[in-house]
């Protein structure tokens, strides 16, 4: 958490495209909000996520693209709630996640899974 990290990013209310400098393993002790209009950007590193996953609400023009995300209990990797629309997930593994892996819900439109 704080500036400069991946959570603080994600929550920020305008557009950024998210890389990273170095390959590294990021745990996630709760649900990572990512607001509209972001792109979180693995290429070139290699990123795993692990804990809990990412949370996508009522949000629009999203790119996750390049992550591994693994072992999250009692969580989704990865949810798309009301209202979300325009998401594109590429290039990402996801694998041990008790709950789902892609949870995409109540009138969310226009979501790719490559």
């Amino acid at each position: 958490d704080g500036l400069g990290s991946l959570r603080e990013a994600c929550r920020r209310k305008e557009p950024l495209w998210i890389v990273f400098e170095v390959s590294g393993v990021i745990h996630l002790s709760s649900y990572l909000k990512v607001s509209s209009y972001k792109t979180i950007d693995g290429r070139g590193q290699r990123i795993k996520l692990t804990g809990k996953g990412l949370q996508l609400k009522e949000c629009e023009h999203v790119i996750i693209c390049n992550l591994e995300f693994e072992g999250g209990r009692d969580a989704d990797c990865i949810q798309i709630k009301p209202k979300s629309r325009h998401i594109w997930i590429d290039r990402c593994s996801l694998r041990d996640y008790d709950d789902g892996l892609v949870d995409i819900t109540r009138a969310s439109t226009d979501i790719t899974v490559s």
